[in-house]
């Protein structure tokens, strides 16, 4: 496990320097002048000129590449052009709503499709199983950021179950977790019901296998045997797909962050785009990008744990 786990840490090296460099780039790939560009039409020669000096554009690019690369070694993301706040600060701020957000969809999604994968297996051809697979269907086929706005239409602003926007009061835990609970659910619509139909078919490939007839001669309920023997094996595929899964989240907790107000990291990106507030963007592209590698390590990880043949391929 210790041989598959550094070789799995070191092939994302090659990754990191990719995304470094794309971010580097970034600057030199804005049409025209970087500085006039993030600054806007009524910027004064001496305002571009500070900014050009501020970023290093007046250097040589091998001189600002090392730099940069050195000031995120040391946790240095620069600094916001225009709240001249660190970004660092910026999106530690608003991390813990991310990570609150797609955590908590992820748990749901994988904990309820599972069970209801499970159970639309063991009742093949019935009621259960026709309509946990149109359930299925409709969830997957619902983009997420139009849950999001059909739940706040229906149950924030007309029957006002929930609060609207916002990520709620700091230090509440109760009010941070009402702010939650309907982008959780917009989030979780999508990956459940995609881990429904995937938990679905596996299992009843690994019903009809051999072993599995054999238990269930001795008269075992088929739910039992389902959930005894046949879960550990259902989890492998759902496991495989959490990496796939966190990108996917990821990309929906920027709408579903933008329609709730929510503070998170997608809300943050998204603000400075429309700024055009460079370092900014380029920071939250990083975070999101090391945590989606993150992810990835962790599935790695726990697929070998599941499934030990993976080490030896």
């Amino acid at each position: 496990m210790l041989k598959y786990f550094t070789k799995r840490v070191l092939g994302i090296i090659p990754t990191l320097l990719c995304v470094l460099l794309f971010l580097f780039s970034l600057i030199y790939l804005l049409p025209g002048d970087p500085a006039s560009i993030m600054l806007g039409p009524r910027a004064t020669p001496t305002m571009v000129e500070a900014l050009n000096k501020s970023l290093g554009l007046d250097q040589p690019v091998y001189v600002r590449l090392g730099h940069y690369v050195w000031d995120i070694l040391h946790g240095d993301l620069g600094e916001s052009v225009w709240s001249k706040h660190s970004v660092v600060n910026l999106l530690m701020s608003a991390l813990p709503y991310t990570i609150a957000l797609t955590l908590s969809s992820m748990g749901l999604a994988a904990f309820f499709g599972i069970i209801m994968g499970v159970l639309a297996a063991t009742h093949e051809k019935t009621l259960i199983d026709h309509l946990i697979t149109v359930l299925s269907l409709i969830a997957v086929s619902i983009p997420d950021f139009v849950a999001a706005c059909l739940l706040m239409l229906i149950f924030a602003v007309r029957l006002r179950f929930f609060p609207v926007l916002g990520g709620g009061e700091e230090g509440n835990i109760g009010d941070q977790i009402r702010h939650l609970i309907l982008p959780v659910i917009a989030l979780t619509l999508g990956w459940l019901g995609y881990i429904a139909r995937l938990v679905r078919d596996t299992t009843l490939e690994i019903l009809d296998m051999d072993y599995i007839k054999v238990i269930k001669s001795f008269g075992a309920p088929m739910s039992y045997i389902a959930f005894k023997y046949a879960l550990k094996n259902a989890i492998i595929p759902v496991v495989a797909t959490i990496g796939l899964g966190v990108g996917k989240l990821l990309g929906g907790a920027v709408f579903v962050e933008l329609i709730f107000n929510r503070p998170g990291i997608g809300k943050v990106i998204t603000d400075a785009v429309f700024a055009r507030d460079l370092p900014v963007v380029q920071g939250g592209v990083l975070i999101a990008a090391l945590l989606f590698i993150l992810a990835n390590l962790v599935a790695d990880l726990s697929y070998a744990y599941f499934d030990p043949r993976i080490q030896y391929e």
